[in-house]
């Protein structure tokens, strides 16, 4: 009895002492977990991989021209403002580099200014341009604020003898530019001058023949629609990256440099034609820049275009200069010229490892039937083994898409799973890949979005497109190990609400990363896959795979934001810095 009431008494003092240890220990998990709170990691998207652009002059004299490449030239940059002085040799530099380079001549911008000095300058820089025997014709500014001269000729109703006194002796060189035996003549901003300068422009009569000059207006801004109908406006590109914290908010200017572009054609009876597909961008580097003027001169081919006018040769004041640069190097007139001459700017791709071992899995979200084709057509772009992994959400299109599949479908091996309507494509993608991803190096996610077709079509051809475009992405994985994510450039369409988050979806983002990275916030979110397609290293979201999430995908409802699969389309390029890699941003097509 007494040995069993000892034991008992034993018993509750172990109690006691193991209740005051548990006790102790929470404490010490709560101060250990504050000071972890306190000191969290904070994860930002500041890993993108940027390639080096830098290129050394390439010789293109030996192709022959069959566009009239014109690009704007500013006399300014090259001036000593005091005494408009300028080097000779400097400007028969950059001549003969123009030449090299397809550019068939230079417009040249005139200053109207109340300067005899400046107009003796004007004089000796054609001379030099003649003697180049290089063609031009003249642009005159007419928006500086000290054209006090022009103001006093507006008043006076004079024009005429004081445009025409001053740059007939252009006009009537062998080597002026000119459409239909007119010549070209350029006014900058004509919105902001007097209607009276442009109808005596418009009435000038030719001394041999009774002919109004071919005008080009050239505007900066929205164009003024009393003279949209008299002739037609350029085609412009801008040489550096625009970014959104130099247009504040106004997102719907992020464009290449203007709001319209416009075709500069031969016949007389302009109209202006939008190229609508160029409209919206946000940045403009070398190879963006070949992909979308090689673009714009296959329409300019279907409308018989002969003349293309850049801006600008060095407008530096505009960031909008094709010269060379300490960043660039010759990068865009050496693709302006592979352009021009239509020379391919692909690479040797280093894909060995990829053909002998199926290390690629594609997976995709068809709810449409009608897409199948366009799927496959897209993923046999890809020249290498990969494996193919579809989702769909009923029975009904299982045959004829199986069957699409075995008949034209170059993937080494196909699965097809059968999910109900729930979660868009995220959770399909999750499903049918969450025991499938350790067997794969790289995976390329794509799903049929059909609610904005134009923006489904960007983001195929952007990451399967063509040959040349699947093979350069992963040769870019292949030769950078820390490369994780490829991602296509945000849609132009949807640029205006991609920085747009709720808050329930930053909930989610949140929530999610409290499995994926624990002990660590999030920063400030600066990009994602916008439409949720991508490539990327298995190694860099692997983690996605390892939870089960299924639970908290809500029933289709038409969502368009601030559910889990929302979040998921944010947290990636979180997930792939918290695993040490870098992303990269592409475009490659429209």
């Amino acid at each position: 009895m007494n040995i069993h009431n000892n034991k008992n008494v034993k018993n509750i003092y172990l109690r006691n002492i193991f209740n005051k240890c548990k006790i102790i220990l929470k404490i010490c998990t709560t101060i250990g977990i504050i000071f972890m709170n306190k000191d969290k990691i904070v994860i930002k998207i500041d890993n993108e991989y940027k390639e080096s652009l830098y290129q050394k002059n390439i010789e293109f004299s030996t192709y022959n021209y069959t566009y009239k490449i014109l690009a704007i030239f500013y006399p300014d940059y090259y001036l000593n403002k005091t005494d408009f002085n300028y080097n000779n040799s400097l400007i028969e530099e950059k001549i003969k580099l123009a030449k090299t380079h397809g550019i068939f001549g230079f417009g040249i911008v005139y200053n109207l200014i109340n300067e005899k000095i400046y107009e003796e300058f004007m004089l000796n820089l054609i001379s030099c341009i003649n003697n180049m025997n290089f063609p031009f014709f003249i642009i005159l500014n007419c928006s500086l604020k000290n054209s006090y001269l022009l103001n006093q000729q507006i008043k006076s109703n004079n024009i005429t003898s004081f445009i025409f006194l001053n740059i007939r002796k252009y006009l009537d060189s062998d080597i002026y530019i000119k459409i239909n035996e007119k010549p070209l003549l350029g006014i900058f901003n004509s919105n902001n001058i007097n209607s009276i300068f442009i109808n005596k422009i418009m009435e000038y009569q030719n001394e041999k023949e009774k002919s109004n000059p071919f005008i080009l207006y050239i505007s900066h801004g929205n164009k003024n629609e009393n003279y949209s109908n008299s002739t037609n406006s350029l085609i412009e590109f801008i040489s550096q990256d625009i970014g959104l914290s130099d247009l504040s908010n106004n997102l719907n200017k992020i464009y290449f440099y203007n709001h319209y572009y416009y075709n500069l054609l031969e016949k007389e009876n302009l109209t202006k034609q939008t190229i609508k597909n160029f409209s919206i961008t946000n940045g403009c580097h070398p190879s963006k820049f070949y992909i979308t003027f090689s673009k714009y001169l296959k329409s300019s081919i279907q409308n018989n275009n002969t003349f293309i006018l850049f801006n600008a040769w060095n407008n530096h004041l505009q960031n909008s200069y094709l010269e060379p640069n300490d960043e660039y190097g010759y990068s865009y007139l050496n693709y302006l010229s592979k352009a021009v001459f239509n020379i391919e700017y692909g690479q040797i791709y280093n894909l060995k490892n990829l053909f002998y071992k199926s290390k690629i899995a594609v997976q995709a979200h068809l709810f449409y039937e009608d897409l199948i084709e366009d799927i496959i057509n897209k993923t046999n772009n890809i020249q290498v083994k990969f494996d193919l992994y579809i989702t769909i959400p009923s029975q009904s299109i299982y045959n004829k898409l199986e069957e699409n599949i075995k008949q034209y479908s170059k993937a080494d091996y196909y699965e097809i799973l059968i999910v109900e309507n729930k979660g868009r494509d995220v959770l399909p993608f999750l499903k049918q890949f969450k025991s499938k991803y350790k067997s794969y190096k790289y995976l390329c996610h794509i799903h049929s979005k059909k609610s904005k077709s134009l923006w489904r079509k960007y983001l195929y051809n952007n990451l399967l497109g063509d040959i040349n475009i699947v093979s350069e992405i992963l040769n870019d994985f292949e030769t950078n190990k820390k490369l994780g994510f490829i991602l296509p450039e945000t849609f132009y369409g949807i640029i205006r609400n991609f920085y747009y988050l709720e808050e329930r979806t930053k909930n989610w983002m949140n929530f999610l990363s409290s499995y994926l990275f624990p002990n660590c916030e999030l920063g400030e979110l600066v990009n994602f896959p916008a439409g949720n397609m991508f490539w990327s290293k298995i190694k860099a979201i692997y983690q996605i795979f390892i939870y089960d999430f299924t639970k908290y995908f809500p029933k289709e409802d038409y969502q368009t934001d601030g559910a889990i699969m929302h979040g998921i389309e944010r947290i990636w390029l979180y997930l792939v810095k918290y695993n040490h890699y870098n992303y990269k941003v592409i475009f490659k097509s429209f």
